[in-house]
């Protein structure tokens, strides 16, 4: 009777011991996979990094502050994580932009290899992405998971050029303006920028006010996502065109991002640095209008309607035509006043160098991302219809070319 009881004792501890053992080696390895993934991530300069390993698939959430464009940031963590996860059936990455998830990117891990080796091309591989702007149901999967390598209380020193240009009088056809513009932003906590300009004029035609060096933008934004692709975002501080005070707006997507509709409200009043002189008014004024987009993906192209109440009082139509070529965009836009004035013009941005940064740190020197040239056709006050302040801060910036389809369009290796 001993004796069987001490055989019984011994089956029941070797099947104990081989489950612990068993889901130990589980444990190790999931432990193993998500510590690399962190290290080569952090290593290269991705923040704000959550794993969830889900078995036959990965979750991994990243934010992209490396690189200028995007698509080359999905396209590096693509390639950095296919050989740790050769195991795994399914990678499933989620872009961020200030800790808020942007868009999900998934795809088989066997059609990472196949892609990085060169044994499908471009078209095959972007065929075989699923991405998604929607991306509720992905971030419930690794929100609750530990963030690595956070992108909190680091400061970037960037800088850009500004350029404005009027036609003028016989003796003196074109007059313009070129500024050079340092800029200090950092994010606290989720969601949040702040953001200060310094305008340092190098030539000058235009107003002699805008001589001296000066404040430009100076702004604290909180931007939140929520549910069904809703999102909210709110500025306080001082404005381009000499407007400081409060701004709200909100937009939903539709089909994947590539319809939205939006408000936008702002409470502001004229202000003006000169110098370090800060001259204001306590006058405000409310404007706000309500906008449409609507993108065609097979040629980049958005097409774009607003209406509302604008700086000069004015109640206006605005449409545009914005095409994307890759980081390069350009956009045409025409205006109708209800008093019956019309205007219209142009807007380019073009990529600036370098199209990778230093690995981010507590403070980083950089140049700003792109660079933006606006011109209006009429620049005569009468003319000034549709006129609008920028935060710096508009929601669909925010998405930083984050839609689907241009993901899938533009990419490409290098």
């Amino acid at each position: 009777m001993k004796l069987k009881r001490k055989k019984i004792f011994n089956r029941t501890s070797f099947t104990l011991i081989s489950v612990f053992v068993l889901i130990s080696n589980l444990f190790a390895q999931t432990k193993n996979i998500s510590t690399d993934l962190v290290n080569v991530l952090s290593e290269k300069g991705f923040e704000n990094i959550r794993v969830a390993d889900l078995g036959d698939e990965l979750v991994l959430a990243y934010e992209n502050r490396l690189y200028r464009f995007n698509v080359d940031a999905i396209k590096d963590v693509l390639e950095t994580v296919t050989p740790i996860i050769s195991q795994k059936l399914l990678i499933n990455l989620i872009s961020q932009n200030r800790k808020i998830p942007v868009v999900s990117t998934k795809v088989k891990v066997k059609d990472c290899y196949n892609y990085f080796s060169g044994q499908i091309t471009d078209t095959e591989f972007a065929d075989k992405l699923e991405i998604n702007f929607d991306v509720d149901e992905e971030w419930e999967k690794v929100k609750n998971k530990p963030e690595y390598n956070s992108s909190g209380g680091r400061f970037d020193l960037a800088f850009k050029p500004t350029i404005s240009a009027q036609f003028g009088v016989y003796t003196d056809p074109v007059m313009w303006q070129l500024n050079i513009v340092p800029s200090v932003k950092t994010t606290l906590w989720k969601g949040m920028l702040f953001n200060y300009e310094l305008i340092v004029p190098i030539h000058n035609d235009l107003l002699p006010l805008e001589d001296s060096v000066r404040t430009g933008l100076a702004v604290i934004n909180q931007t939140l996502r929520l549910p069904n692709s809703w999102f909210v975002s709110t500025s306080v501080g001082y404005f381009s065109n000499n407007r400081y005070g409060f701004d709200f707006e909100t937009k939903k997507y539709f089909a994947n991002g590539d319809i939205n509709f939006g408000i936008n409200f702002g409470l502001t009043a004229f202000a003006y640095f000169v110098g370090k002189r800060f001259n204001y008014s306590d006058q405000f004024l409310w404007t706000g209008a309500a906008n449409f987009d609507f993108k065609i993906p097979k040629y980049n192209l958005t097409l774009g309607f607003s209406a509302g109440k604008f700086l000069m009082e004015d109640y206006t139509f605005r449409f545009d035509v914005n095409r994307e070529f890759g980081e390069i965009e350009i956009g045409l836009f025409a205006l109708r006043s209800a008093n019956g004035i019309s205007n219209g013009g142009i807007n380019i941005i073009i990529p600036l160098f370098p199209s990778k940064y230093w690995k981010p740190d507590f403070i980083r020197i950089r140049t700003e991302e792109n660079f933006g040239f606006s011109y209006l056709v009429r620049s005569n006050s009468a003319d000034l219809i549709g006129l609008r302040y920028n935060t710096g801060n508009r929601i669909n910036s925010f998405i930083k070319k984050l839609n689907p389809e241009f993901i899938r369009n533009n990419f490409i290796i290098k």
